[in-house]
């Protein structure tokens, strides 16, 4: 197994970007060779007759990580849809050997690697004959989770059943994130105590204005 993490979110735009960028920006700060990977990225836009990876780009402003940010990124589409669908709009259509190839040419340059998912495990990558999901994907590049879920309503339905449907899929989870912590909020206090319990995983709170996120 590689040395790194898969952040994987209990949905779309729970804060996989954010966590992931604290994540990279901590271990450069902690002097570790620290890179950043993501199999697919739908919702591009263009810029200078060219598609830029936002979420990629993000990691790299906060982290440090040098550009261009398209190089951490297997495969970019424009619409703002599943990558299934949106590689069925524009092609290419996603394979595994293509993730694995570039996966292992930006792990070759890090000592350790922090990838992240496009959705939740269940998010489809290729639904062709053999049907390719994000699950398939962490499964394939060998790296434990980081399962990150919202701290508000819901989120205990949302990170157990990611959990649980990670160790269906014998995926190792090594933490969870709470994104958008607020200590003293009743809620999230709780929702943290009962994801906790049921899970039986170490969450790791993150407010909204954290600057860096240490796992264990």
């Amino acid at each position: 197994m590689r040395e790194g993490v898969f952040v994987t979110g209990t949905g779309t735009d729970v804060g996989k970007t954010y966590v992931s960028a604290l994540l990279v920006k901590t271990l450069r700060m902690q002097g570790r060779s620290a890179g950043y990977f993501k199999p697919a990225l739908s919702g591009a836009a263009w810029r200078d007759g060219a598609l830029v990876p936002g979420d990629a780009e993000e990691v790299c402003r906060v982290s440090g990580l040098p550009g261009p940010a398209a190089q951490y990124v297997a495969y970019l589409y424009e619409h703002a849809v599943s990558p299934h669908l949106a590689a069925r709009l524009e092609g290419p259509p996603i394979t595994r050997e293509r993730i694995i190839e570039q996966f292992s040419q930006v792990a070759a340059r890090f000592d350790y690697l922090v990838a992240e998912g496009c959705g939740g495990l269940f998010c489809p990558l290729n639904d062709g004959e053999k049907p390719l999901l994000l699950g398939d994907v962490a499964a394939m590049l060998g790296l434990p989770l980081v399962i990150v879920s919202p701290s508000g309503l819901g989120a205990i339905n949302a990170a157990v059943l990611t959990a649980e449907y990670a160790a269906k899929l014998g995926l190792p989870v090594l933490a969870g994130v709470m994104n958008g912590f607020e200590a003293g909020n009743p809620l999230h206090e709780d929702n943290r105590v009962q994801i906790e319990r049921f899970t039986g995983l170490r969450t790791i709170c993150v407010a909204r204005d954290a600057r860096t996120i240490e796992l264990p």
